[in-house]
């Protein structure tokens, strides 16, 4: 069990023990994040940064699905290129 203090409020968070490094470092984070928005407070102080965080995670998730298939083409090209030269002439 992991307490963390998030916002003046704590939480008992069931997890593994090694789960516990990075579940601080992630409380940690948006304990930073939330210091970013000192105009806002409360509820909307929390709304905006998970809109915040969302949107993050979005632009990784299609950042990382481009990388994917640039390097699939790229494999696919070498794969091509290889087959060529074994091919028998």
């Amino acid at each position: 069990m992991l307490t963390l203090t998030l916002m003046n409020h704590n939480f008992e968070i069931p997890c593994e023990e090694s789960d516990q490094e990075q579940l601080i470092e992630a409380a940690t984070l948006l304990e930073d994040k939330l210091d970013q928005l000192p105009a806002l407070k409360g509820e909307g102080k929390v709304l905006m940064m998970a809109l915040n965080l969302c949107y993050d995670y979005l632009q990784l998730k299609n950042d990382t699905l481009q990388y994917t298939d640039q390097v699939e083409k790229q494999i696919e090209t070498v794969i091509t290129h290889v087959s060529q030269s074994n091919a028998p002439d």
